[in-house]
C-alpha cells in the first residue's frame, strides 16, 4: 500500500525518521486512549460518589428538618457549614436562589440520578455564568422546600496530580530512547547495505558483513554472493580476454614479417594496415585490462606538470601535431598516479584526437580548484554530441559503427575514465570552444603538491 503523493511529501524522507514517527504516533495514539478511558472511569466514579454522598446528606435532611422548631432552622441557617470551600451550606427557599437551571453536563446528569436514586423530583441550579459557581440543589422537607449548597470542589473532578504527569514523561522518553535503539539496529545496517551497492554500481565491489534483523542479514547475504559472483565473471573474462590478445600476438608478429618479405604493392599496403588496425585493438584490450587491476594503493607523488611534457616531447617525436601550455603554479603540482598509467591516459585520447578528430591537438594543465589539477586535452574535429557522451565513457561501445572498421574497440574512453576514477579524480566530456572534443579531466593533489595553494 503506497501513501498518498501528498502525505508522502509531508513525510521525513529517511526510513529512520519514518520508523521514529511511526513509534511516537503509535505510543501517542495509546497514552491518549489510555488516559481517555482513564478519565471517562474517573469522572463516572465520581459522579457516582457524589450522588450517593449527595443523596444520603438529602434523605438526612428530609427526615430530620420537618421535626425541628423556627428557631433550630434558623441556626442551622446563620450557622456556617463551609468555612473552608469544602463545605456544604443548608439554605431555605427564598429570593437569594439561582434562577439559571444548568442545561447539560454534570449538573443535569446529578440531578438525573438523583431524582432516580430519591424517587422524588430534584431541581438544580447553577450560581453565576463562569465555571467556578456554586451548585444549588433543592429538595422538598415535609411542606417545605430546602437547598444544598455545593461548592465546586464538591462536585468538581480534581485533576491529575503533577507526579502522574511527570512519570507518563520519564515513561514515554523511556520508550522513545528504547524506540531510538531498535530504529538506529535496522537503519545502520540497511545504510551500510546501501554503501555497498551504490559502491558495487560504481565497479567498486565491496561485501558487507551481515547484521541487523533477520531479513536484512539475508539481503546483506545475497549482496555478499552476488559481489561474489560478479568477481568471478570479472576474473573469467579477463582471463579470456588476457589469453586472447596473448594469442594474438604470435600471428601479428608472423603476419609483420611475412609482409616485409613481400614486394611493394596496393595489396601489401592494405594488409599492413588491418595488422596495424588489429594491433591496435589488441593494445587496447591490454591497456583496458591493466585499467582494471588499478588497486586502491596510492602510487608514488608525480610531478604532473614535467610528466605530461615528457609525454608530449614523445609524441613530437613521433611525427604528432600535440601542442601543451601550462598554466602558473603547475609546475609545484603533484598527483598520486603511476607514470605509465598517465601514458595511457594520454596514449589514448591522442590516438583518438588524431583518428577520429582533426589536429592539432591541444594538451593543456591548470589550476581551477584548490586541491586538484586539471588536464585537458582537445583536437578540432566534430566532437561527440552531448546525448552521447556518457555512453563513451562505456566499454565497447561504439558512438559511430565506421569506427569498428578503423582497429576501434571503443575502449580508449573507458580506459581513461577508470584510470581517472582510481586515481580519485573525475573525467568529463564537453565541446571544446570552436568545435571539437574537450576531455576535462581534474585530479587531486598530494599533500607535497598543494603546500602552495593554501
Amino acid at each position: 500500500m503506497t501513501l498518498p503523493a501528498g502525505l508522502s511529501r509531508l513525510l521525513p524522507g529517511s526510513l529512520a525518521a519514518r520508523t521514529l514517527l511511526l513509534v511516537i504516533a503509535v505510543v501517542a495514539i495509546a497514552e491518549l486512549a489510555t488516559f481517555s478511558l482513564f478519565l471517562r472511569h474517573g469522572r463516572e466514579e465520581h459522579a457516582q460518589r457524589t450522588t450517593q454522598f449527595i443523596a444520603g446528606q438529602i434523605r438526612l435532611w428530609q427526615s430530620a428538618l420537618p421535626g425541628i422548631d423556627a428557631a433550630g432552622r434558623q441556626r442551622l441557617q446563620d450557622a456556617d457549614a463551609g468555612e473552608h470551600e469544602q463545605g456544604i451550606q443548608l439554605r431555605a427557599d427564598d429570593a437569594a436562589v439561582p434562577g439559571t437551571s444548568p442545561e447539560r453536563g454534570f449538573a443535569r446528569r446529578l440531578a438525573a440520578e438523583l431524582e432516580r436514586q430519591l424517587g422524588v423530583p430534584v431541581q438544580v441550579r447553577k450560581e453565576g455564568d463562569g465555571r467556578r459557581g456554586n451548585l444549588w440543589i433543592g429538595f422538598a422537607a415535609g411542606e417545605e422546600r430546602w437547598w444544598l449548597v455545593l461548592p465546586p470542589p464538591r462536585f468538581e473532578q480534581q485533576s491529575l496530580p503533577p507526579s502522574l504527569w511527570l512519570g507518563l514523561a520519564a515513561s514515554l522518553a523511556v520508550l522513545l530512547l528504547i524506540a531510538g535503539l531498535f530504529v538506529r539496529g535496522i537503519v545502520r545496517p540497511l545504510a551500510r547495505l546501501g554503501d555497498a551497492v551504490t559502491q558495487t554500481g560504481a565497479g567498486q565491489a565491496r561485501t558487507v558483513t551481515p547484521e541487523g534483523p533477520r531479513e536484512v542479514r539475508q539481503l546483506a547475504a545475497c549482496h555478499n554472493t552476488m559481489v561474489e559472483q560478479l568477481a568471478a565473471a570479472n576474473a573469467e573474462r579477463r582471463e579470456m580476454l588476457a589469453g586472447l590478445t596473448h594469442d594474438l600476438r604470435a600471428p601479428l608478429a608472423r603476419l609483420r614479417l611475412r609482409l616485409a618479405l613481400l614486394e611493394e604493392s596496393a595489396e601489401r599496403d592494405g594488409i599492413a594496415r588491418d595488422a596495424e588496425d588489429m594491433e591496435r585493438i589488441v593494445g587496447q584490450c591490454l591497456a583496458f585490462l591493466r585499467s582494471e587491476q588499478l588497486g586502491p594503493t596510492p602510487a608514488a607523488p608525480l610531478p604532473i606538470a614535467d610528466a605530461v611534457s615528457n609525454e608530449v616531447a614523445r609524441q613530437r617525436e613521433l611525427g604528432r601535431p600535440v601542442t601543451m601550455s601550462a598554466a602558473e603554479g603547475v609546475a609545484a603540482c603533484t598527483v598520486a598516479i603511476d607514470p605509465g598509467s598517465l601514458q595511457r591516459i594520454l596514449d589514448n585520447l591522442i590516438d583518438n584526437a588524431l583518428q577520429y578528430g582533426a589536429p592539432p591537438v591541444e594538451v593543456s594543465l591548470a589550476i581551477e580548484r584548490p586541491g586538484s589539477v586539471t588536464l585537458c586535452v582537445r583536437d578540432h574535429g566534430e566532437g561527440i554530441g552531448a546525448e552521447q557522451r556518457e555512453r563513451a565513457r562505456e566499454a565497447f561501445v561504439q558512438i559511430e559503427p565506421a569506427r569498428a572498421t578503423r582497429g576501434s574497440c571503443g575502449l580508449g574512453l573507458a580506459i581513461v575514465h577508470r584510470i581517472v576514477a582510481a586515481c580519485g579524480g573525475e573525467m568529463i566530456l564537453g565541446e571544446a570552444e570552436g568545435g571539437g572534443l574537450d576531455v576535462t579531466m581534474r585530479l587531486p593533489l598530494t599533500d607535497s603538491g598543494t603546500k602552495g595553494f593554501h
